[in-house]
């Protein structure tokens, strides 16, 4: 029996396992960033953060690499995805933070114009 035949079928058995599972989390991960632009609307930097993340955890060139440190070469991956949901989520809460506060007041000019047509009509001096 050639045991180095077996050792290889493994190998392959074992990188094709992870590749299936890199794919799996590529298409989740896209699919929620995706659901998230499409169902929150973010603005234009939220989702360049989102699919910025996304370039980041797919593509093969990584500030810690996997292939040396192994499990531990995914924390960058995994730091990035982190930071750049907690910048969207960030971005929405304000979003929705100001669409929820009264209109403002007048400004400056609108409260000085109103205050001369007051006076107009009341037949006052122009201050």
């Amino acid at each position: 029996m050639n045991h180095s035949l077996a050792l290889g079928d493994g190998v392959a058995t074992g990188l094709l396992v992870v590749l299936a599972v890199i794919v799996v989390v590529g298409l989740v991960a896209v699919a929620a960033a995706v659901y998230v632009i499409v169902r929150y609307r973010p603005p234009i930097r939220g989702t360049a953060a989102l699919i910025g993340s996304l370039v980041y955890l797919l593509s093969p060139v990584d500030a810690v690499p996997e292939a040396v440190l192994g499990p531990a070469g995914l924390l960058d991956d995994l730091t990035i995805v982190i930071a750049a949901v907690l910048y969207v989520r960030r971005l929405l809460a304000e979003r929705d933070e100001a669409a929820s506060l009264p209109p403002p007041p007048f400004s400056a000019r609108e409260a000085l114009g109103a205050s001369r047509r007051l006076a107009r009509r009341r037949g006052l001096p122009r201050g």
